[in-house]
């Protein structure tokens, strides 16, 4: 397997997969990774590394005869050739296809096998497979999945890029549609000469009433519109300012605009349309701020702006000072009253959170994006949305329809309870009225579209049927092509109408970096935004996400290599049939596969909780549902999404029921993973391969997945890791994440396999981890990447026999063998950081070190602190925050305290006469404290002389080790770097390679945070 390679192909593919357009989905592996997978699954061992890489796509015909002819070593063909092939936009074309069809027959006795994903998800897997004419099974439990994959792979295969003609024709008919419909809801301000203005966004804030003085207050963390690069560069950073108006009982607002000031304030003159002198002064609030009368809602101007202006002046304004929102506490603007987070919410259960519109964005002409505060016409568009969706007749027909999503969320999800505390409790709550309105009537006219379109199809089928009635294969071929034309046509104005769900909800994100909208499914939560913007839905919501999910069509027939053929019925590419089927079906239950009819099983299993897939498909799941369901009647049966049969751990399903509702969930997870291995091992040949991808982090999730394989009758034969998972994904950033992807290769055991003894294997598991280890660090494995990469092997040796048992007969789980692998790991590390003899290192000190060294954050999970610990040995794991104070742990997370704070709980002394180095780390946090206390290198060195430090070499290895594995970007690294620099007898013997001393410019924290 060439993982350097592939880790490089997985940096090119984050965030350009071709799914990524067409719908959202909570985890899915880079292309390039699956199709090695599907590969290495397929093809014999006995292939080379070139031919491997050739098959892959990397290489051509050309380059892969001269590196099999060059005689270069690895290293020497890697800088020789370097491929700019993008594996995940580029099919492997006919020749390809068709080696691997020969190398198929000759392992599998089948040009074609079958490959299956029964947890297909995202569908990264099957689209590999059927990207080389395999015969493909991709299902999943989830509609939302399902239907997005027949989309992505299903109907390209079967329609060619010919369907996008009329995917494009229904895209716009919708949208013309909805231009009409809704324009009355949207209206635009009157052009005053030049460009007309059109309007792209509304921005939002929730609101709620000052119990003190009755005032209506707007909720945002911040009031910042536009704070992007090109607007600073242009000296436009634009904000609203909050203007107190207690006479009329609310907070109006005042557009600023301006260049960048100090940190993150807007240097600016105030907005001189407040101050014409046609407007009346109705008097002076008690602060003495000017109020005047104005057309637009915010007509109000502070007396000091009023002066300033006149002095020709900059004022100073920063958005994140007007803050009315902070950790769920509110603050009024007008009387300064602080609305304490149980009252917020019980108005949000009482009566529901307002909303005020703050600010509005537009465009005109060609031009860039700018804004303005609103006007009564922005709010009489809205108003009128309010009553006509609040009449009874409306809501009734769509009711009727199934138009509306009334569905409750449900009380046993993890977002369930999050959503009833501000008194939203069914997924229509979750818009404001002119969104619900938008998306009510998209889905009105997406139905007439769909009638429209069976019409047409029945009309030219009827014709077609006319010229071959006598052929009775052709017809039922016929019957066939027009159903599925009609499901096709439909999915993707579903898609379309999904993206818009996911761009205008209360749950959305306006980008004050970026200047745009942010989807509501951004991190695997849903979360109520305090601000929110909302897209006009007359155009611009539509069309731009038409956009974005039409137009992925035409792409994904390039990436499965479908050409244009303008025959009415298509015909796939001429090397080979390409077969897929997409089925709704649970892993636990595959009655439509008989048994042993499955070459190659490749698969992503869930990883206990770590995504709610079903939880989160809700918010798309309704709206699917009210488009999808008189097509796919089988598939949108119930209400919401099947969290009962779904193989994930979700403590909320198990509330109340007398016993641990995690240890209930887990149990339950489980047994479902059992089931479906169970069923895997059912449907796959004797001699077939599943290949396994997983990549949780917490040991005893892969106790579980390691178990319900071996339990299920499979051996791990080989195993790899690649890294997979892009680092600047909004739930991995700023967290201590697993990064690679283990492979796990499995087969049938042998049924007649011995049962072994624990105390045999063990040596034999150490052993072969600590051989594999430098395998993984030269693929860029390192970290807790390296740690978890060790478990594969472990398993290699693990379950080759079954069962395997200890000294007193009791049966052995895995997580005894990644004990094992995980303690290897540890020494291994440990040797090649210190580079010397380990003898004299204490306990805590090594852990400490590879603490660093494995999570490289100073945030990690308390178990694997816990395993860390274990695999070090010599201390209990519960004296590291008690009896220690390295750390603090709550919530199952643990925190590395810094030298401060473990000096503030005296943990060690400062006191030359006092101090004693029963640990190393103790003697490191020490002077770290006493430098970053006095600033004072003579009192650092006192102390070192005093204490003996200067002359213990292994506290100055410990120094060195220290400086190798506390990151940069952490404040320990920072004073190591400056007692290196500064005391010779510090330099004199830790040695510290590449030393690159950083260049300090002016910092710009949080600057373009929302």
């Amino acid at each position: 397997m060439p993982i350097k390679l592939l880790n490089q192909q997985v940096y090119y593919e984050n965030g350009g997969n071709p799914f990524k357009g067409l719908h959202r989905w909570f985890s899915r592996k880079p292309l390039s990774f699956s199709r090695a997978s599907v590969l290495a699954s397929l093809l014999p061992g006995s292939i080379s590394l070139e031919e491997f890489e050739y098959l892959l796509g990397i290489y051509s015909e050309g380059e892969l005869e001269f590196l099999q002819k060059s005689g270069l070593s690895k290293e020497e063909k890697e800088k020789k050739i370097k491929s700019a092939v993008k594996l995940y936009k580029t099919p492997p074309g006919s020749k390809r296809i068709q080696k691997v069809h020969d190398y198929c027959e000759e392992t599998w006795g089948t040009r074609t096998p079958v490959v299956l994903d029964a947890f297909a998800g995202g569908g990264s897997i099957p689209f590999e497979a059927a990207r080389y004419g395999l015969r493909v099974y991709g299902s999943d439990l989830n509609p939302v999945a399902v239907v997005t994959m027949k989309a992505a792979m299903e109907y390209p295969l079967r329609f060619g890029p010919d369907l996008q003609v009329d995917i494009d024709k229904w895209v716009k008919w919708v949208g013309d549609e909805a231009k009409q419909r809704l324009a009355e809801f949207f209206p635009s301000n009157p052009s005053q000469g030049g460009e007309p203005e059109k309007v792209q966004n509304y921005l939002w804030a929730h609101t709620v009433q000052c119990l003190s003085c009755n005032s209506t207050v707007p909720l945002s963390p911040n009031w910042w519109l536009d704070r992007s690069p090109g607007a600073g560069k242009k000296g436009q950073w634009c904000a609203v300012k909050p203007i107190p108006n207690l006479e009329e009982k609310r907070v109006d607002f005042e557009l600023i605009r301006g260049k960048k000031g100090k940190g993150t304030t807007i240097l600016y003159h105030p907005d001189e349309q407040f101050l014409n002198p046609s407007e009346q002064v109705l008097g002076a609030d008690d602060d003495k701020n000017v109020v005047r009368s104005s057309p637009s809602l915010g007509g109000s101007i502070s007396e000091q702006d009023a002066r300033t202006t006149a002095k020709n002046d900059l004022l100073e304004f920063d958005p994140n000072d007007y803050s009315t929102i902070s950790r769920g506490v509110g603050k009024c603007p007008n009387c300064g009253n602080v609305i304490e987070d149980d009252v917020i919410k019980s108005q949000g259960q009482a009566e529901g959170l307002g909303h005020q519109l703050y600010a509005v964005a537009y465009k005109k002409g060609k031009g860039s994006l700018e804004f303005r505060i609103p006007t009564e016409l922005d709010w009489e568009g809205f108003l009128n949305a309010n009553d006509f969706i609040a009449d009874s007749k409306n809501r009734n027909r769509w009711e009727a329809s199934s138009f509306l999503p009334i569905q409750e969320i449900p009380s046993n999800t993890h977002r369930g309870p999050d959503m009833y505390l501000y008194g939203i409790y069914h997924w229509h709550q979750v818009f404001n009225p002119r969104q619900l309105l938008t998306l009510v009537t998209y889905v009105e006219i997406i139905n007439e579209a769909k009638a429209k379109i069976q019409e047409e199809c029945e009309t030219e089928k009827a014709e077609k049927i006319a010229s071959v009635q006598d052929d009775f294969e052709k017809v039922a071929e016929l019957e066939d092509y027009y159903r599925a034309k009609v499901e096709s046509i439909s999915i993707y104005l579903g898609l379309v109408m999904d993206r818009c769900v996911d761009k205008n909800s209360r749950l959305t994100i306006w980008d004050t970096s970026a200047i745009k909208v942010n989807r509501a499914s951004t991190t695997h939560s849903l979360n109520l935004m305090w601000n929110y913007p909302e897209s006009s839905g007359d155009w611009r919501l539509w069309l731009w996400c038409a956009a974005t999910v039409s137009d992925d069509y035409t792409k994904l027939c390039g990436y499965l290599g479908i050409e244009i053929n303008l025959s009415n019925i298509q015909d796939i590419e001429t090397h080979a049939e390409k077969t897929i089927q997409i089925d709704a079906a649970s892993a636990d239950s595959l009655y439509h596969i008989s048994d042993n009819s499955v070459d190659a099983i490749i698969t992503d299993p869930p990883y206990y909780d770590a995504v709610r897939y079903g939880e989160l498909s809700d918010f798309f799941y309704v709206w699917m549902k009210a488009n999808l369901q008189d097509i796919f009647p089988n598939i949108f049966i119930n209400e919401l999404t099947d969290k009962d049969r779904e193989a994930i751990s979700n403590p909320g399903r198990f509330r109340n029921m007398g016993a641990s509702p995690e240890d209930l969930a887990n149990q339950d997870y489980e047994a479902k993973m059992v089931l479906a291995f169970g069923e895997y091992y059912r449907v796959l040949r004797d001699d077939g391969v599943m290949t396994v991808q997983f990549n949780h982090k917490e040991s005893g999730a892969w106790d579980t997945l390691a178990k319900s394989l071996i339990d299920a009758g499979f051996e791990i034969t080989a195993s790899w890791a690649v890294s997979t998972e892009n680092p600047q994904n909004l739930h991995q950033a700023k967290k201590n994440s697993v990064s690679s992807t283990v492979l796990l290769v499995c087969r049938k055991r042998d049924p007649n396999a011995q049962q072994a003894w624990w105390d045999d294997l063990r040596p034999e598991v150490a052993n072969l981890v600590e051989s594999r280890a430098p395998e993984f660090e030269a693929n860029d494995i390192t970290g807790i990447d390296l740690y978890l990469s060790a478990f594969g092997p472990a398993l290699n040796v693990f379950s080759k026999q079954y069962p395997i048992l200890d000294s007193s007969g009791q049966e052995v789980r895995p997580e005894e063998a990644f004990a094992e692998a995980r303690k290897a790991i540890a020494n291994y590390r440990f040797r090649n950081l210190v580079q010397t003899e380990t003898a004299g290192f204490d306990p805590l000190t090594q852990w400490y070190l590879l603490a660093w060294d494995a999570f490289k954050a100073r945030e990690f999970p308390f178990d694997e602190a816990r395993q860390l610990a274990l695999a070090i040995g010599g201390f209990n794991v519960s004296d590291l925050a008690k009896t220690h104070k390295l750390l603090n742990s709550a919530s199952g997370t643990c925190k590395l305290l810094t030298p401060q704070q473990r000096l503030k709980k005296r943990a060690f002394s400062l006191n030359d006469q006092e101090f004693t180095c029963h640990h190393l780390v103790d003697g490191l946090h020490a002077i770290l404290a006493l430098y970053q206390e006095e600033e004072n290198l003579q009192l650092v060195r006192r102390f070192l002389k005093n204490t003996g430090l200067v002359s213990n070499d292994l506290f100055m290895k410990t120094l060195e080790v220290a400086f190798k594995v506390i990151p940069e970007t952490v404040s320990e690294h920072q004073v190591l770097l400056n007692l290196w620099l500064g005391m010779d007898e510090i330099k004199a013997k830790v040695v510290v390679e590449q030393l690159e001393i950083p260049f300090q410019e002016e910092a710009q924290l949080n600057l373009f945070d929302s």
